[in-house]
């Protein structure tokens, strides 16, 4: 198994460590011991590779580091259970990832390629909703993909979806095929007016079940592949965007780049990013002409590439949230405190992080314009009419957001 190849390479010096105790510690010390030491060994080798100066972002290198070994116990222990692919809620404000998106409720499942699933339930009303199969480990692919119009969805919400290598006998609705190598489910609801849209519900169940026999959960072999397989994952997910957080920080630095077609979510998505970095006293002012979409958004990351705070601060901004000045179009407001005007992205005093936009199912893709100013240039840079905002109205706004996400991720 590749994921035991990579842990016994992480791991060899720990395992070494441990090995001349192997004779005298029962098996399930050992095991610890060499998952533990590995674990932290893997944490520590991260924080040394990627050194940062800031003590916000190294306090967040920690809160990093305890997440995705979080994220990688739940997924390989969830992943054991082959009869039952429960739908999982992805990132939330913990368990970041990717730069998730703000206005996204992530659901996840592990699937095998030769089997076959029914997905069901009710849509929400979520502005968009897109169903796809990916690999996700050890390399990232994304494979066919169905957005909330394609599930045909009846008066009342409900639908239906097969999944399998071929449709199931007799089944003429929706279905999503399953190459060789799949082994993920990804339900992802977009949301826009966070006042008024609600998440769906949605249910994964396994067709094929009448030859499998239960797991054996507690075998101590299957245990001890399954800490391998922790360190593997957790040793995966620290490192995999890190090359490419390097390269944005030092080709896209305070502007906003296109990025090319990557298969991720619908057909028909637009990415972009790009990396702030400013002064005390500097702001971005990002110029953009709303696409013409089912939802648009732009927000921020920190260093590892999680979302900056969007819930009691304005990391995100999207469509229904933005206001359009008199000219039509969208300015909005990078700064590390509130500027006055409606929109506005929130730093979190962070002097420098990632940058993204998403133009979700979008017919065109204008690239935004980004200005780096000095905060006493930015008046002038603005239209003299351009919507203006209160501290009691910009403290609604929070409000509004913590409504939402409770709705969001709702069990």
């Amino acid at each position: 198994m590749l994921s035991r190849l990579l842990c016994r390479i992480v791991c060899v010096g720990t395992l070494a460590s441990v090995a001349t105790f192997a004779a005298e510690e029962p098996a399930d010390i050992v095991a610890w011991e060499a998952f533990m030491n590995a674990a932290r060994d893997t944490g520590t080798a991260f924080l040394r590779e990627h050194p940062q100066g800031n003590e916000k972002d190294r306090a967040e290198a920690l809160l990093y580091l305890t997440q995705q070994l979080s994220s990688g116990v739940q997924q390989t222990l969830a992943a054991a259970d082959t009869a039952l692919p429960l739908l999982r809620v992805g990132a939330t404000n913990i368990n970041k990832w990717g730069l998730d998106s703000a206005d996204a409720r992530y659901l996840g499942a592990a699937l095998q390629d030769d089997a076959s699933y029914r997905l069901s339930g009710t849509l929400g009303s979520a502005k968009l909703t897109a169903v796809q199969v990916v690999t996700d480990y050890p390399q990232y692919r994304a494979h066919a993909s169905l957005s909330g119009r394609d599930l045909q969805a009846d008066s009342a919400g409900r639908f239906e979806v097969h999944l399998g290598r071929t449709p199931s006998e007799g089944w003429n609705g929706p279905w999503l095929p399953l190459p060789e190598g799949a082994n993920r489910l990804v339900v992802r609801e977009y949301f826009g007016d966070w006042s008024q849209e609600h998440p769906g519900a949605w249910t994964l169940e396994r067709l094929d079940q009448e030859n499998m026999t239960p797991s054996d959960r507690v075998s101590p072999a299957l245990v001890a592949d399954q800490l391998e397989e922790i360190v593997a994952l957790f040793t995966y997910r620290l490192a995999v965007w890190m090359p490419w957080l390097a390269k944005t920080r030092s080709e896209r630095l305070n502007t906003l780049q296109q990025l090319s077609p990557g298969g991720q979510g619908l057909l028909n998505n637009v990415y972009g990013e790009g990396w702030f970095s400013l002064d005390s006293d500097e702001v971005l002012l990002i110029v953009l002409e709303a696409p013409e979409a089912d939802l648009w958004s732009l927000q921020l990351g920190n260093l590892w590439w999680e979302s900056l705070e969007y819930i009691h601060r304005t990391g995100s901004i999207n469509g229904d949230q933005a206001i359009a000045d008199p000219d039509g179009l969208y300015r909005i407001v990078v700064a590390p405190s509130d500027p006055g005007y409606a929109n506005w992205l929130d730093t979190g005093g962070r002097e420098e992080g990632a940058m993204m936009y998403r133009f979700l199912n979008s017919l065109n893709a204008p690239v935004p314009l980004v200005l780096r100013l000095s905060t006493s240039e930015l008046q002038q840079h603005m239209p003299a009419n351009a919507a203006l905002i209160s501290a009691e109205e910009r403290t609604g706004q929070i409000a509004l957001r913590r409504q939402h996400v409770l709705k969001r991720w709702a069990p």
